[in-house]
């Protein structure tokens, strides 16, 4: 049987190759954009439903596909999903994207910077890819982007913007800016423009270094207009998909990878400290020592306050784990070996190489959808497999 081996070029190209065969086939709406409800079987069970990350995290994974294994088709693919953004999502009147569609209907007009990152993230990796034309658009969203949502004062992008009252919501998150610092690294690639990176590095800064001062090191989620940390901010709803309650240590291995990734482009000693801190953190906070994986979430007093598995903590974690061992010290390998045998036993299904989605505090799946609107595409699978090959199998 198929075992993954992220030490092995050639597992994660087989790996990445069953993945794209599973979208290539079940995923692509041939009336526009993708299927984004997608069972295990791939039955495909909603084809209305359009959540705007969905559409541009697809659209990523055949472009990384595209870059990775040299299917010339998947730039079509690629092609197929800019197209739906640009004629399903944009607006008319080019004020911005719409978040959700439900059978042609829109409602919910506010713009969110969650989905402007993915927006930026999808148009530099189609233009990585080799689309020349995605830069227009990369150009346009980013530009967008910042007149929204980005904030000079505090150096960090604000959440959510009311195109009815034409002002800010209050809410302020670490997450958008995360995504945000990912696409803007993914932009600096696609394009070597230095800004990208210099705005990347200052939303890194911001959030690892000056933030985390006010809570011993650690990311918390979410903040006040002057980004003080919020702690009653959806105390009672630590499920929720973007804005969960609780320390995630996902996003502190997340985070731990793209520190790393920024150190490859400017190295800085802060950089890979950080990344050793929260990974190790993580880790040490997260493990269930007793049925193997990472909870979701834990409290500020360190008990757990999620114990489901969710499959994008354990593939970020592994990728962060991965170039860890290569740009910091081998002590992570160890972690390495028992996080693989995890999810070669409890996530990956050997007939298509996707990964189940959430899995209970026993391990067992809490249901057979593989992909849903707004939630998992098998984007954070297929990006840590290409992000292991590119910083630490890439000759």
């Amino acid at each position: 049987m198929f075992q993954l081996n992220c030490f092995s070029r050639s597992s994660l190209l087989q790996e990445m190759t069953k993945i794209r065969g599973f979208y290539k086939t079940y995923s692509i709406n041939p009336a526009g954009g993708f299927y984004q409800s997608v069972k295990a079987s791939g039955e495909v069970l909603d084809n209305a439903q359009h959540h705007l990350v969905s559409s541009c995290r697809m659209t990523t994974n055949f472009a990384r596909t595209a870059m990775t294994l040299g299917e010339a088709s998947d730039l079509k693919t690629v092609m197929h999903g800019l197209d739906f953004i640009e004629t399903a999502h944009r607006r008319k009147d080019e004020r911005g994207y719409h978040w959700f569609i439900n059978n042609g209907e829109v409602t919910d007009t506010d713009q969110y910077c969650y989905g402007y990152a993915f927006l930026v993230l999808t148009y530099a990796n189609a233009l990585k890819a080799g689309i020349p034309s995605a830069l227009e658009g990369l150009e346009t969203v980013y530009t967008q982007m910042c007149e929204y949502f980005w904030q000079p004062k505090f150096g960090l992008f604000a959440d959510q913007y009311s195109l009815e009252h034409g002002e800010l919501l209050t809410y302020r998150g670490q997450n958008a800016n995360m995504h945000a610092c990912e696409a803007l690294i993914s932009a600096y690639e696609a394009t070597d423009e230095p800004h990208f990176l210099q705005q990347a590095l200052e939303i890194a800064h911001n959030i690892i270094v000056r933030q985390t001062a006010q809570t011993d090191g650690h990311v918390w989620e979410h903040y006040t207009v002057d980004w003080r940390p919020d702690f009653d901010y959806n105390r009672d709803d630590p499920k929720n998909l973007y804005k969960p309650w609780g320390y995630q240590p996902g996003h502190f291995t997340e985070w731990a990878k793209l520190l790393l990734i920024l150190d490859t482009y400017q190295p800085e000693a802060w950089l890979k400290e950080r990344a050793s801190f929260l990974l190790n953190t993580a880790l040490e906070k997260s493990w269930d020592h007793d049925e193997g994986g990472m909870f979701y979430g834990f409290a500020p007093d360190d008990s757990p306050c999620d114990k489901d598995k969710y499959f994008w903590v354990h593939a970020e974690s592994l990728a962060a784990l991965v170039i860890g061992a290569a740009k910091l010290d081998d002590n992570f390998k160890p972690y390495i070996t028992q996080l693989t045998d995890y999810i070669n036993s409890a996530y990956i299904l050997p007939s298509s190489g996707v990964w189940w989605r959430i899995l209970g505090a026993d391990n067992q799946p809490t249901d057979d959808w593989i992909a849903l609107p707004g939630a998992k595409c098998d984007y954070h699978t297929l990006g840590s497999y290409f992000d292991m090959l590119r910083f630490t199998l890439s000759d």
